[in-house]
């Protein structure tokens, strides 16, 4: 168990093109809960860069988009190598809430490795959240169906606010991962293959604009692409292992 008294605590936010919100948001950030902020900006098109400088935001540009898993391990690696015990993924758009910490905290002073976010408890809550209807029922079948190959008790694997800890990010082989969205279910799938328990707190959500989800497109390709990860994950238990079960 790490020691509140010892663990350094770091915020990753990952950003593309979050200059609109990102004042705000840094604003708003519960700074008194972690000893630094790293901004990781995957060449935005705007200046969410320059402005995370301004606010006085440890920050870094990645000189060509790495896509947002490319990004992720960038961020991660980061943190580690600033001496991170405990590193909250949080964007700065504003779409998740930072309430939802102090909750994420206390599940790791307990004892939990790996924590997620869950953005309801009924599915419908996303509708009053803004997401767009059609993408409802494609995330209830996203979201059961791990439930069932990994014996998941999760309810949103697919969100993306999460609080890891060093221990847990050594245990998996996460620079492996995906450069793209898949990056966030593929390290999921390494915890269960792991052993290693997620838990799991409520946080709030906004969907506005661009936020209400991806486009069918993308999320159609999310969709074949978590199958697949979970076609992996069953062969690593027992034929062969791919590299991100290695």
């Amino acid at each position: 168990m790490i020691s509140k008294d010892r663990a350094k605590v770091i915020a990753i936010l990952v950003a593309y093109n979050a200059s609109k919100t990102l004042k705000y948001f840094y604003e708003s950030f519960p700074k008194q809960l972690v000893d630094d902020i790293i901004l990781v900006d995957d060449a935005s098109k705007d200046n969410t860069f320059e402005l995370g400088k301004e606010l006085g935001i440890k920050s870094y540009r990645n000189p060509i988009n790495l896509g947002y898993g490319g990004n992720m391990k960038r961020a991660l690696n980061l943190a580690l190598e600033e001496g991170a015990d405990i590193i909250i993924d949080i964007h700065p758009d504003n779409e998740y809430k930072p309430s939802a910490i102090p909750l994420a905290l206390e599940k790791i002073k307990s004892g939990s490795k790996f924590v997620l976010g869950y953005r309801f408890n009924s599915i419908w809550d996303l509708k009053k959240n803004g997401m767009y209807l059609w993408k409802i029922f494609p995330l209830y079948i996203l979201n059961i169906v791990p439930q069932i190959l990994l014996r998941l008790n999760i309810r949103d694997p697919h969100q993306g606010f999460r609080v890891y800890t060093r221990e847990f990010l050594e245990k998996v082989n996460f620079k492996e991962n995906s450069n793209n969205y898949l990056f966030s279910f593929e390290i999921i799938a390494q915890a269960v293959y792991k052993k290693i328990k997620i838990n799991e707190v409520p946080i709030e959500t906004k969907y506005e604009g661009d936020k209400r989800g991806a486009s069918f497109k993308s999320s159609a390709s999310y969709f074949l692409g978590v199958l697949k990860i979970l076609l992996f994950y069953l062969s690593a238990k027992s034929v062969y292992r791919t590299k991100i079960f290695r």
